[in-house]
């Protein structure tokens, strides 16, 4: 099994939708909302950016297993991008990143 757990999460504005943040911008809104619940240790710890879509602002983070729960809590109460209110909305979980692609919700037997 892998060590590492693969989240499916997008960014979203309730207040506007002009919003457009690159992937950098997107990686470093998860660290610093990280680092805020948890400390400057966080900063350590190997999140990876996979893959994100601008349009949808949507992306795939790696984590390590033992720092899942962290990450996923300091998502979930993350209110803010810069000065601009925001939340995070995790789609999907799975500790292989293959799983995401398919959708068990809507199979056709």
């Amino acid at each position: 099994m892998s060590n590492y757990i693969y989240i499916d999460v997008s960014l979203f504005f309730p207040k506007t939708n002009n919003i457009e943040i690159s992937p950098v911008y997107f990686k470093k809104n998860v660290m610093e909302r990280f680092a805020k619940l948890f400390g400057e240790s966080a900063y350590y710890i190997d999140v990876d950016l996979i893959k994100f879509n601008i349009e949808t602002q949507r992306g795939i983070l790696r984590v390590p297993k033992s720092h899942y729960i962290k990450l996923r809590s300091s998502l979930t109460l993350s209110h803010k991008y810069e000065y601009e209110d925001c939340y995070y909305v995790i789609h999907k979980v799975s500790p292989l990143l293959l799983s995401l692609q398919s959708e068990t919700r809507n199979y056709d037997f």
